[in-house]
């Protein structure tokens, strides 16, 4: 064979048994060509009846040379990678709480209904007093109407109502040149249903039925003038609409009639029936702060005022105007001026006798208990950021009273508080109740210590004294304010005479304390007490310093100097034992009595000594 054809023949093999060798079926053959300058390179040369199939060898070890990866290997499925994942980050949402009923639009103001229901199976209290200031002077507790209300939702629709208000003084000016001693109460039993509920305007159905107690004298709803006394019957019928321009503000009118007899006592004058027309605002610039304001304008057939000049019954509009503070979102304080003579819905629309340009002032408490689905978890328990601090061994120690100042501390919700007290500077009991955290409700009865008092021509001596004070806080050093601040407002009458005249006697107190020390507190308490008849003001300043000597016992020393009058000083021990809530003090002052509201004002002829027990119930830990 030629040099041509052996060229061929090594040309033709070199071509055609690749190509053979390739069009058989079988795994990958893995070639390796080295190259002296680079590392070690993998082709694979896939038939044409398998894809390609591409997995990494094992990492070479120890025991086994670098070679290609055997068909068992290849034969293994291919993973592909999983990218690793963060993790992701937990957001905390701040809790969302529901809107106590303080802070909805109103269901009334002062003298007005609204359209608005209470949330369902939400209950409101309301409470408090109205004060006139007499051109005459007058008797018993001054010209005074206490009032109170329970208002009940029944379901998102219905409300009922109960109320009642109360006066019983000779009038503060002369009805035709003579002075009526007047009693005048109302208890009623009321309703109101939501008729329409639309985004802007709600109406409602709202009606009244009421008992009236009345007794008067010199020709005042009477044909004589000897006092003359009956009960008899009122009513009322309303239709509130409300239009709300936003959430904050709302218009209100409500059109009412109402009920009262055409004569009465014998054929003496009354009220009549009447139709009258209301209408009012309530803003709310601040989730803590409302203002309201309305006026009703009777129009007839009856009337709704006594004319001063002859004792006619006549037509006046009768307004409110004032404003409701949120102290807690579950007690809100309400200020408010008025020539309104009721609360109930029929007295409501009555003016303070006689005529209508006497303006009173109104003070009272607004209290929604913690009860029905609003108050389910999570509600809003107070205005303070972050959580409650509990109360150690010494916050409980200074939650009670000193001996004759307020202490600013208040009860926590469903705390019980019971004192009593005993010796020649009184003899009582009282009773405190934490109606949510800030403020307290309090109750006392007290026979004060006889002998001649020190305050200038009232005699105090021996009174039997029925008491009840509010207590709202405002700062708080234990929850990280930087002093303790309060006030209180208390009325205490005089229900049985003693060796001097029966008296009362209404109270303003500012309460400020300052720790410096864990051991060591220092009080001031301002107050002023309204003694009446004679609308007597006396004002002093109360200091005190109260120290834990040794665990558990407590110093005790006050000084209230008094305006123009004797002053007020005590001192003496406390032995309180937090964990049982059990306390005792035993001590000496110039006080007529220490269980009764600012009587820590009234000083007495001669020092006395006393003993008082200290009961507290439940509270945080």
């Amino acid at each position: 064979m030629n040099s041509k054809w052996t060229l061929a023949l090594s040309f033709g093999a070199g071509v055609w048994l690749p190509l053979g060798a390739t069009a058989q079926s079988g795994p990958p053959q893995w070639q390796i060509e080295a190259r002296p300058t680079t590392p070690p390179t993998f082709e694979v040369v896939p038939t044409p009846e398998t894809p390609p199939q591409w997995q990494a060898g094992p990492e070479p070890s120890g025991d086994r040379p670098w070679q290609p990866a055997t068909s068992e290997e290849l034969a293994q499925p291919v993973l592909p990678p999983v990218a690793e994942q963060a993790p992701r980050p937990v957001i905390a949402e701040e809790p969302q709480y529901r809107i106590p009923p303080l802070m909805r639009p109103p269901t009334r103001l002062f003298n007005l209904e609204t359209a608005n229901i209470l949330p369902e199976q939400t209950l409101e209290l309301r409470g408090g007093i109205r004060n006139y200031d007499p051109e005459v002077a007058g008797g018993g507790g001054g010209l005074q109407i206490f009032y109170g209300s329970i208002d009940y939702a029944i379901n998102h629709r219905l409300q009922v109502s109960f109320s009642g208000n109360y006066y019983d003084d000779p009038l503060g000016r002369l009805v035709n040149g003579l002075q009526p001693d007047l009693q005048f109460g109302a208890i009623a039993g009321g309703f109101k249903y939501q008729v329409h509920r639309g985004k802007n305007l709600s109406v409602a159905v709202a009606g009244s039925l009421e008992a009236v107690r009345l007794r008067s004298s010199n020709f005042l709803f009477t044909p004589a003038a000897a006092p003359t006394g009956t009960w008899t019957v009122a009513a009322s019928l309303q239709v509130p609409l409300t239009y709300t321009f936003n959430p904050q503000l709302q218009w209100h009118f409500t059109p009412n009639l109402t009920y009262f007899p055409a004569t009465i006592n014998g054929g003496a004058n009354f009220y009549d029936t009447n139709v009258n027309f209301g209408t009012g605002i309530s803003w709310q610039p601040h989730p803590r702060f409302n203002l309201f304001a309305d006026v009703n304008m009777p129009v007839g057939p009856g009337g709704n005022a006594v004319r001063s000049s002859d004792g006619a019954i006549v037509n006046l509009p009768v307004w409110s105007a004032g404003v409701r503070f949120l102290v807690n979102p579950s007690v809100s304080i309400d200020l408010a001026a008025t020539n309104a003579f009721g609360i109930t819905p029929a007295s409501r629309t009555l003016a303070f006798l006689p005529g209508a340009d006497q303006v009173g002032i109104m003070a009272g408490l607004s209290y929604t208990p913690n009860m029905g689905p609003d108050f389910a978890p999570p509600f809003l328990p107070s205005f303070r950021s972050g959580p409650r601090q509990p109360l150690t061994d010494r916050d409980r120690q200074l939650l009670l009273n000193g001996l004759t100042l307020t202490s600013p501390s208040t009860l926590d919700p469903g705390m019980l508080y019971l004192r009593g007290n005993s010796g020649t500077t009184g003899t009582g009991f009282q009773v405190g109740f934490g109606l949510a955290y800030d403020a307290q409700l309090t109750v006392a009865i007290e026979q004060w210590e006889r002998g001649r008092t020190l305050i200038e021509n009232i005699n105090y001596s021996g009174n039997l004294q029925l008491g009840l004070a509010a207590k709202l806080r405002f700062l708080d050093q234990a929850q990280g304010d930087p002093f303790s601040f309060a006030f209180q407002g208390s009325f205490n009458r005089g229900i049985e005479q003693g060796g001097g005249a029966s008296r009362s006697l209404g109270g303003l107190e500012l309460a400020f304390m300052y720790e410096p020390t864990k051991n060591v507190a220092l009080l001031l308490n301002p107050k002023l007490g309204i003694l009446t008849p004679a609308q007597k003001v006396v004002g002093g300043v109360g200091i005190g310093l109260n120290v834990e000597v040794v665990r558990n016992l407590q110093f005790i020393a006050e000084a209230t100097p008094v305006f123009g009058q004797t002053g007020v000083y005590s001192a003496g021990l406390r032995y309180v034992v937090p964990q049982w809530g059990l306390g005792i003090d035993l001590y000496g002052s110039t006080a007529v009595g220490s269980s009764i509201p600012n009587s820590g004002l009234i000083g007495q002829e001669s020092p006395g000594v006393g003993v008082n027990l200290h009961w507290l119930f439940g509270g945080s830990r």
